[in-house]
Protein backbone atom coordinates (compact mmCIF):
# COMPACT_ATOMS: atom_id res chain seq x y z
CA UNK A 1 0.00 0.00 0.00
CA UNK A 2 1.31 3.44 -0.94
CA UNK A 3 1.94 5.90 1.88
CA UNK A 4 -0.69 8.63 2.07
CA UNK A 5 0.29 12.11 3.18
CA UNK A 6 -1.06 15.65 3.29
CA UNK A 7 1.08 18.64 2.43
CA UNK A 8 -0.36 21.69 4.21
CA UNK A 9 0.65 25.26 3.35
CA UNK A 10 -0.58 28.37 5.14
CA UNK A 11 0.07 31.65 3.34
CA UNK A 12 0.71 35.05 4.92
CA UNK A 13 -3.01 35.90 4.76
CA UNK A 14 -3.97 32.71 6.60
CA UNK A 15 -5.31 30.78 3.61
CA UNK A 16 -4.67 27.07 3.85
CA UNK A 17 -3.78 24.88 0.90
CA UNK A 18 -3.82 21.10 1.27
CA UNK A 19 -2.30 18.70 -1.25
CA UNK A 20 -2.84 14.97 -0.80
CA UNK A 21 -0.24 12.50 -2.08
CA UNK A 22 -0.60 8.73 -2.31
CA UNK A 23 -4.41 8.59 -2.29
CA UNK A 24 -6.56 7.53 -5.22
CA UNK A 25 -10.18 8.22 -6.03
CA UNK A 26 -12.24 9.71 -3.24
CA UNK A 27 -9.75 8.55 -0.57
CA UNK A 28 -8.22 12.06 -0.72
CA UNK A 29 -11.54 13.61 0.28
CA UNK A 30 -11.83 11.26 3.23
CA UNK A 31 -8.32 12.25 4.36
CA UNK A 32 -9.07 15.97 4.29
CA UNK A 33 -12.65 15.87 5.61
CA UNK A 34 -11.87 16.60 9.28
CA UNK A 35 -9.39 19.33 8.41
CA UNK A 36 -11.90 21.00 6.07
CA UNK A 37 -14.59 20.91 8.76
CA UNK A 38 -12.19 22.42 11.31
CA UNK A 39 -10.98 25.34 9.20
CA UNK A 40 -14.25 26.33 7.54
CA UNK A 41 -15.26 27.06 3.98
CA UNK A 42 -13.49 25.42 1.03
CA UNK A 43 -13.01 28.20 -1.51
CA UNK A 44 -11.59 26.09 -4.30
CA UNK A 45 -10.87 22.42 -4.95
CA UNK A 46 -8.60 21.09 -7.67
CA UNK A 47 -8.39 17.38 -8.39
CA UNK A 48 -5.07 15.83 -9.33
CA UNK A 49 -4.96 12.93 -11.82
CA UNK A 50 -4.85 10.43 -8.92
CA UNK A 51 -8.41 11.47 -8.00
CA UNK A 52 -9.65 9.91 -11.22
CA UNK A 53 -7.77 6.66 -10.58
CA UNK A 54 -9.34 3.86 -8.63
CA UNK A 55 -7.23 1.95 -6.12
CA UNK A 56 -6.41 -1.58 -7.19
CA UNK A 57 -7.10 -4.32 -4.68
CA UNK A 58 -4.05 -6.58 -5.03
CA UNK A 59 -5.98 -9.72 -4.07
CA UNK A 60 -8.73 -8.92 -6.60
CA UNK A 61 -6.11 -8.22 -9.28
CA UNK A 62 -4.40 -11.55 -8.58
CA UNK A 63 -7.71 -13.41 -8.60
CA UNK A 64 -8.73 -11.93 -11.95
CA UNK A 65 -5.30 -12.63 -13.44
CA UNK A 66 -5.47 -16.33 -12.57
CA UNK A 67 -8.48 -17.07 -14.74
Amino acid sequence: MEMQEMEITIDIEGRIQVKVNGAHGTDCLALTKNLEEAVGIVEKREYLPAYYEHPVDVQEHQRLGSR
